[in-house]
């Protein structure tokens, strides 16, 4: 699992620094950094064998926020 997680790190570092090379906007990198950890989150849920359901965290955020 240590390497799932430096795997991750080294990816989603490789992929902010191509976005903030080509001068993609705050909201799609605002975007990427959000999916991109909501699927970490996933992942590593399944390898601790621990359902946990981003889809529900992202709801209560954007009632909180009253979108």
């Amino acid at each position: 699992m240590i390497w799932f997680i430096v795997g991750f790190l080294a990816a989603l570092g490789a992929g902010l620094a191509m976005m903030l090379r080509s001068h993609k906007s705050i909201k799609e990198i605002g975007l990427f950094v959000t999916l991109s950890c909501c699927g970490c989150i996933v992942w590593i849920s399944i390898f601790v064998h621990h359902k946990i359901n981003p889809l529900r965290w992202l709801g209560w955020l954007i009632d909180r926020a009253g979108l």
